[in-house]
């Protein structure tokens, strides 16, 4: 994973469908039809990402609305870019 801090990782909207549906999310991979379901800190950081944001930025807002330090939410939020990389999900700038 990069840890550069100028990294905006954005969602590829070319292939993602998705909908909000409470404190969740439900994600659409248009080309593979696969389905993702988003818990409650996923989904908070999702608008974000559909916008363009580095990790810095999403584990401030991570660490700013959920019971985790900094250094946790950065890790967490590096594991979620991750899985959404892994699927082909994001594209960097």
């Amino acid at each position: 994973m990069n840890t550069d801090t100028s990294t905006v990782y954005r969602v590829r909207d070319d292939r993602v469908a998705w909908r909000a549906a409470g404190d969740e999310a439900v994600l659409l991979d248009v080309r593979q039809s696969v389905y993702f379901a988003l818990d409650r800190s996923a989904a908070l950081l999702w608008p974000y990402l559909v916008a363009g944001a580095t990790v810095g930025e999403l584990a401030g807002v991570l660490a700013g609305r959920e019971p985790v330090d900094p250094e946790r939410a950065v890790a967490d939020v590096h594991a979620f870019l991750a899985e959404l990389e892994a699927a082909d999900l994001l594209e960097r700038r």
